[in-house]
């Protein structure tokens, strides 16, 4: 397809007019010297013939090493699309158009390489919550800190300030109201709330001079995660969005509490803390009985939640 109809179809699809308009005459103003057409040009002019299959080689070397590391259930990894890259690309533009700081601010059609750093995207899916540790260690013994004064200085730490593969931001913990934080925070975590209860560790390093963007999380947080991407996520133009919200919101609710219940259950049964007394009970501590009486208390919380949804739709 020729660049025109392409570049038509892609802002037409994404609905992409009004913020392109936007830019375009904030870029006249400014006398920048390229457009964002132009910036997008550039790239797709080199995404096929140059960058992806070096990301792609990248990619393949990075997944020989992750093989290695211990108490992965599942990995998958991606490298972004030309569509996904152009649309953040412009996206990213706009949303920073006002902050002359920012390195988005400052993105083009060479530069971008070095500023957006999820062109390759690899995720990690744990069983459960409790073998994050394992993980987390092995991520950061073959990309290890490097010195804090870095980390203050730069909100990405550029590669040529780098002599080996390294974290080149602070991991970042999302969590959910209620979770605990305090053993994130020993190791050098930025604990994030996220209103809508997405949960997961998210790593960015720099491998073979490509940034590389790492999410650990649950199989569960993980199953939440996918509905909410494909259903809501930069969704809003479905006539169904708003229901699909709270729908959302009610699953991730129940996402989480069975993602603390299976973590329970690898407690219970690593720490045998639950002990059949052969009558028809089972005995347990004081804090056994509480983590069942949170869990009650939320799936009660969780059933009036969705009670309430259900009559608000009308046949």
């Amino acid at each position: 397809m020729e660049w025109e109809s392409y570049w038509d179809n892609l802002i037409e699809k994404k609905k992409l007019r009004p913020r392109l308009d936007e830019l375009d005459e904030l870029d006249k103003a400014r006398c920048n010297p390229y457009t964002t057409e132009q910036i997008c040009h550039k790239i797709y002019d080199d995404y096929y013939r140059i960058w992806r299959p070096k990301w792609k080689q990248v990619r393949d070397h990075f997944l020989e090493l992750v093989e290695q590391f211990q108490g992965v259930h599942l990995q998958t990894s991606r490298i972004k699309t030309l569509d996904s890259l152009l649309v953040k690309v412009i996206c990213k533009r706009h949303e920073h158009l006002g902050d002359p700081d920012s390195l988005y601010f400052k993105i083009d059609g060479e530069n971008y390489r070095e500023i957006i750093t999820d062109l390759i995207g690899m995720r990690l899916i744990i069983n459960y919550r409790g073998k994050w540790e394992m993980i987390h260690n092995e991520i950061v013994q073959h990309f290890p800190y490097v010195e804090e004064k870095l980390y203050d200085e730069y909100d990405l730490i550029p590669m040529d300030k780098l002599d080996k593969n390294a974290l080149v931001q602070i991991p970042t913990i999302y969590y959910a109201q209620g979770d605990n934080i305090e053993p994130y925070r020993k190791y050098h975590i930025v604990p994030k709330l996220h209103n809508m209860g997405y949960r997961s560790i998210h790593y960015t390093v720099c491998f073979e001079s490509v940034y590389i963007e790492i999410q650990v999380r649950t199989i569960y947080d993980e199953a939440w995660s996918d509905c909410d991407h494909n259903y809501v996520y930069k969704q809003d133009e479905n006539k169904s969005h708003s229901a699909l919200e709270q729908v959302s919101q009610i699953l991730c609710q129940m996402t989480n509490i069975s993602n603390d219940l299976g973590e329970h259950m690898r407690q219970i049964f690593e720490g045998e803390t639950i002990i059949d007394q052969h009558d028809g009970t089972w005995k347990t501590s004081q804090k056994g009985l509480d983590i069942f009486d949170n869990a009650l208390d939320r799936i009660g919380k969780t059933y009036e939640q969705l009670e309430s949804f259900r009559k608000k739709l009308k046949a």
